[in-house]
């Protein structure tokens, strides 16, 4: 089919037919929205398409990013699509930082409902892959694994992540650190983080506080609900906190009851 008369006749209605031919067809604007919204409504008819749009060449910017990719990667993602697997480990060698960023969340997010084999292998070899160097967004590609290793904590993953305990990158210290919680419950790597969340850098702060919820480090609580961040940020790290925690444990009452009264006191 012609690209051209193809697009021409797109459905303008908001219907998983429309969006699954606007992003097949349609220009890059309508293309990078189509993506995000079969993600976002959760369309499954989109998977294929989403797939495709994973390789695309053609939707690049001038820095050597590809936002259609991306928002593809966030949309299989969104939709815990295990068929996406294979293309989203490919994208872990994307030359667009952001991209393996996407596809290393995506893959952690399908995890949480498949744990297919494999996948921590396929994380620390993209990993290695990242570390070599790419042309765009290197730091987030870095973060993004290092997260997605500390939830699905394969064996052999501290040895990766806890070099970057003394990267130069304060943001990479605190996902390393957020890691080697979630991979050895010893409170050293959870209490790194406490220092930054004073930091004179609201940004930091703020990732600090994101990453020490995404811990399960429960003992971490006041020092969020303290932190001089935006009450939502306290409340969004604090619900992840008991989340984590309980699917990795069972935490006391007493230590529950505790981070639900601190989230009481910011709402």
């Amino acid at each position: 089919m012609d690209v051209t008369s193809a697009a021409a006749n797109l459905p303008v209605d908001l219907t998983p037919e429309g969006q699954i031919a606007k992003l097949r067809y349609g220009d890059p604007g309508e293309r990078y929205y189509a993506a995000w919204w079969l993600g976002r409504m959760r369309v499954r008819e989109g998977i294929p398409a989403l797939i495709e749009a994973l390789t695309d060449e053609t939707d690049r910017t001038a820095q050597g990013g590809y936002p259609l990719r991306r928002n593809a990667a966030r949309a299989l993602g969104k939709l815990m699509a295990r068929e996406g697997i294979p293309a989203l480990i490919e994208a872990l060698r994307c030359s667009d930082g952001q991209v393996v960023a996407a596809a290393a969340q995506a893959l952690a997010e399908i995890a949480l409902q498949y744990q297919p084999e494999g996948l921590g292998a396929a994380l620390i070899e993209g990993l290695r892959w990242v570390e070599k160097g790419l042309e765009t967004e290197t730091l987030a590609a870095l973060e993004a694994i290092i997260e997605a290793l500390g939830q699905l904590q394969p064996t052999n993953a501290l040895e990766h992540i806890y070099p970057y305990l003394e990267h130069d990158s304060l943001r990479l210290q605190c996902a390393a650190a957020r890691a080697c919680y979630r991979l050895t419950q010893d409170p050293t790597f959870a209490q790194r983080l406490l220092p930054v969340l004073a930091h004179e850098n609201v940004h930091l702060r703020r990732a600090a506080l994101l990453d020490l919820g995404a811990s399960g480090y429960l003992p971490g609580a006041r020092a969020i609900a303290a932190a001089a961040v935006e009450a939502n940020v306290k409340l969004l790290a604090l619900k992840s906190l008991v989340e984590v925690s309980l699917a990795n444990s069972a935490p006391s009452s007493s230590d529950l009851r505790e981070v639900l009264l601190l989230i009481d006191s910011l709402l």
